[in-house]
């Protein structure tokens, strides 16, 4: 493996290059290479793991992965970054590069078919999300069939609050519920806004993943059904659940009503007052099961 350059030559050697970060991308380039390391560690990964990382930008972390995995694949929507990754990983055939939107490709495929050819035995995912694909990015990596022993991704503070948050506050929503089933957060490192180049108005974090152990308690087969469910409680939030968008599909206000009476919840709690617990016998109870 080629002994890799460390951030701040990779990054020099990049502006010596003429590239200027794009706003509409979201790039702000991590440069603080404590943080680096920490993200890089965070990871655990071996010589036999596969890194599936999202925006590599300057290969400031790439190059910090590679040195832990048996492999990385980093996906990257500024093509114009093409020749300078080039130059950086010629040698290396364990470092491949897809110039393209993460929402448009199939991670999961890709990834599991690249642990096949290389030979390796476990993915994790990573990478320095930009914010406007940060929610979508996530909702996808929920489900039975995810393949990823970990998720380490660097997001803006608000969405790691919101990510974290308990119910009964303005925080909690959607994402939250949605990855708890599938994800629990084991490890949050704050990274302020002066790390990132350019400097971003507002600060952020890293947000270590594991399997949650409540998974199993999701059945797959109920796994679409319930998500679409919670979209729709927290479609109108401020709504009393028997007023909102899901009660016309389940039986109706009194039938909803009744149902949380029956489970010993509040008839007149509103989304953000359920646990992603309460949703899930929730659901079950509406179904019958």
């Amino acid at each position: 493996m080629n002994d890799y350059p460390p951030s701040w030559i990779l990054l020099e050697r990049l502006r010596r290059g003429g590239h200027s970060t794009r706003k509409r991308l979201g790039q702000h380039f991590l440069t603080d290479d404590a943080i680096l390391e920490r993200v890089a560690d965070a990871t655990q990964a071996t010589p036999n793991t596969l890194v599936v990382e999202i925006g590599p930008g300057p290969a400031t972390l790439t190059t910090l992965l590679r040195r832990r995995a048996g492999g990385v694949i980093a996906i990257e929507r500024d093509l114009r970054m093409e020749d300078f990754h080039r130059s950086v990983f010629e040698d290396d055939e364990r470092v491949q590069f897809t110039y393209e939107d993460a929402l448009r490709i199939d991670l999961q495929t890709l990834a599991i078919q690249k642990v096949r050819d290389w030979d390796l035995d476990e993915v994790v995912l990573a990478g320095n999300l930009p914010f406007q694909i940060t929610s979508p990015l996530l909702f996808a990596q929920t489900g039975p069939d995810v393949p990823w022993r970990r998720i380490v991704v660097m997001i803006q503070n608000e969405v790691a609050d919101r990510i974290a948050a308990e119910p009964h506050g303005r925080d909690y929503g959607i994402l939250t519920v949605k990855l708890s089933y599938w994800w629990r957060i084991v490890e949050r490192i704050d990274v302020p806004a002066s790390s990132f180049s350019p400097r971003p108005k507002v600060d952020a974090a890293a947000l270590v993943f594991e399997r949650a152990h409540t998974r199993d308690g999701v059945e797959p087969t109920l796994w679409a059904g319930l998500s679409t469910f919670i979209d729709g409680a927290f479609n109108q939030r401020r709504k009393k659940l028997y007023n909102s968008p899901v009660a016309a599909s389940y039986g109706g206000r009194d039938a909803l009503r009744d149902a949380l009476d029956e489970l010993g919840l509040n008839p007149d709690a509103r989304a953000e007052e359920l646990s992603p617990g309460d949703f899930l016998k929730l659901f079950r109870f509406l179904l019958g099961h």
